[in-house]
Formats: structure tokens, sequence, C-alpha cells
């Protein structure tokens, strides 16, 4: 089933994962594939170059005719227009408010905190209210790379207070 992300709700968040170079993938089903991942604007995609594994199905029945150098190109490319859409998907969303449930403190700094907001995407936040793992916060976010969202926290919230 093939659609248009715009034609669902617009909070809804899709992820999916990718094998790039499967054997017998050609030039075409790879093209609708990068196609796919422009149109559908995955919230987060699992893209990996394919290896055949001993012992498997694939393994005993299928030749792995793709070269490592296409495969490496295909994934490159995948991971790259995925990241191209993630990052427009989380530009438009500088200004807003989200709803983060909040996960605990962030790799990259003590002062701050990381969690997720409703889209799976990580949002990092200074923790001036004193927030723990758990909390629901709302943040306005205030920048953003292709993986992570960064905002200031506005007050702890509830999921009722939030969505009515």
């Amino acid at each position: 089933m093939l659609f248009r992300r715009e034609a669902l709700d617009s909070d809804v968040s899709l992820t999916s994962d990718f094998i790039a170079g499967f054997c017998g993938e050609t030039e075409e089903a790879h093209r609708r594939t990068v196609e796919l991942i422009r149109d559908v604007k995955y919230s987060f995609c699992y893209v990996f170059p394919y290896s055949m594994r001993e012992k498997t199905r694939a393994h005993y029945r299928l030749v792995d005719d793709v070269s490592e150098e296409v495969k490496r190109r295909r994934h490159e490319e995948l991971a790259a227009v995925f990241r191209e859409e993630s990052l427009a998907i989380h530009q438009s969303l500088i200004g807003t408010e989200q709803l983060v449930l909040v996960e605990g403190n962030s790799k990259r700094s003590p002062s701050a905190l990381q969690g997720r907001a409703d889209n799976g995407t990580k949002v990092i936040f200074e923790n001036i209210g004193g927030y723990e793992p758990g909390d629901y916060v709302v943040v306005r976010i205030t920048g953003c790379s292709s993986q992570t969202m960064q905002g200031e926290s506005l007050r702890k919230t509830t999921l009722k207070e939030f969505y009515n």
C-alpha cells in the first residue's frame, strides 16, 4: 500500500527499514525506493547495505549479484535522501510547541535533558524546571539536525492537558 503522507493526519509518524543492494535489485528498483523515501517522508529510517548471511534461505536460493561498490553507493544515497527529508520535517517544526517525554540526562550536556517528541525524534533541552524521566514537558523547538531537535522547556504537562 503506497500513499502520500500529506493525505494522513499531520501528526502521523512513520518509520521503516531499507536494505540497499538486495539480490537482483535493479537501478530502477533502487530509484523507486529513493522516490518512496522522498514521498512518504519517514520520521526515521534504518538503512543497511545487503550482506549475504550463511545458512539462510537467501544464501542457498539467491545469487548476490549486486557489487559491493553498488551496494555502498545505494546505501549512501538512501541514507542521504532520508537525512535531507528528515531535516526538512524538523525545520518545519522550529517555533512550534512539542510534547516531549523526558527519558533522562543528555549525553552531550550534564545540564540538559533528552526526551522524545510524539514523532519519535530525540529532543534536547536545558533542565531549568527540575524535570525527571517520565515527565511530559512542553518544549518550543529552536533548532535541529536531521536526527535531533533542540528546544527550550516551557512547562510540565500531562497528555490530557496538552491535547485539550
